[in-house]
């Protein structure tokens, strides 16, 4: 029952009370209680109990009311904390627990600590949750969505899976966002730093690599040696031999790998320096310096290098340079696989 409702209906049923009393008995009655006399009515002396009832009762209701309003409230916005509990677990960023509800304690523990993935086809009561679900469904679907309109990009990390997808979805369809990502590298995951150098070394020219040479390992050149060897040139030239040599530190196949992949686009004299340059710094590139002797048909420098060289063991090429002395025609790659030339070198 309503408090209201109560106070009005007791309030009505002691003046019909008073009302019956008086026409019943008009007279009055006197008490003397601590030496006072007190003379009423015998209607009020038949209501004052019920009155005092009804005040203390009203005063009950009151504290109760009161209690349980406090309840509700903390209860509502602890209800409102489990969704927003809720919210950031989809979004794999759980937040820390502020609810007081004892009851919810435990699922808001589990929820600070664990990320949620929602059924296909589910749908909550709550529009937010909603949202953040079919954002979540357009990102792993492949679909860019604008993290910054959604007002959310600053409260995700980098390393959170749904920016790491959502950035990779933007470099299929925004390839100078490959540009934004390897000039603020600090601010995407490793993951997807990687990817944008595997797109700028599949699409762009060396003018444009070369500003991310650093960045790059030998995974990253792999994607430029294939364009070499198929015929793109990818703007190469005798500079940017050097700055690949320069910037990324390569092994023994890399060097082999740049040399095969370059000399179609530069001339002997040229590659030869570079190469020579290359041997003397870095033993690494010992064998792509032999390698381009032996493929230009320099069998006397090919044979003062082998000779000055006794502590290595060039032993794939020291077979095809003997052979190349008996028959003059023969190729490299006819009798061994470049891939192969620095195994057990």
């Amino acid at each position: 029952m309503r408090i209201g409702l109560y106070i009005f209906s007791s309030i009505v049923f002691l003046i019909i009370v008073s009302v019956l009393s008086f026409l019943v008995n008009s007279g009055s009655y006197n008490l003397q209680t601590f030496g006072i006399d007190i003379t009423l009515p015998v209607a009020v002396w038949i209501i004052l109990p019920a009155m005092a009832l009804l005040i203390l009762s009203v005063l009950h209701m009151a504290y109760y009311s009161t209690k349980n309003f406090f309840l509700l409230r903390r209860w509502q916005k602890d209800s409102e904390a489990l969704d927003d509990l809720i919210y950031w677990s989809l979004l794999n960023e759980p937040r820390e627990n502020h609810i007081a509800t004892d009851s919810l304690q435990n699922i808001a523990s589990i929820l600070s600590n664990s990320s949620i993935i929602a059924k296909e086809g589910f749908e909550s009561k709550s529009e937010k949750i909603n949202d953040i679900i079919d954002l979540i469904k357009k990102i792993n679907n492949g679909t860019y969505v604008d993290l910054k309109a959604k007002k959310i990009s600053k409260q995700l990390s980098n390393s959170n899976p749904l920016v790491i997808k959502n950035s990779l979805n933007r470099l299929q369809n925004d390839t100078k966002f490959a540009d934004a990502v390897l000039s603020s590298v600090n601010e995407y995951d490793s993951s997807v730093v990687a990817e944008a150098l595997n797109l700028i070394t599949k699409t762009q020219n060396m003018d444009k690599i070369k500003k991310y040479l650093p960045l790059m390992n030998s995974a990253n050149l792999e994607n430029i040696f294939k364009r070499l060897h198929s015929g793109d040139s990818v703007g190469i030239n005798e500079e940017y031999v050097k700055e690949i040599a320069g910037s990324i530190h390569l092994v023994c196949k890399d060097y082999i790998d740049l040399a095969s992949s370059t000399m179609k686009f530069l001339d002997p004299k040229t590659m030869l320096g570079l190469f020579r340059g290359f041997e003397q710094k870095d033993e690494n590139a010992e064998m792509a310096y032999l390698y381009l002797l032996l493929e230009y048909e320099m069998m006397d420098d090919a044979k003062e290098f082998i000779s000055s060289n006794p502590e290595n063991d060039f032993k794939k090429l020291k077979i095809f340079f003997d052979l190349k002395q008996k028959q003059n025609n023969l190729k490299l790659q006819d009798i061994v696989s470049l891939n192969t030339l620095c195994e057990n070198a």
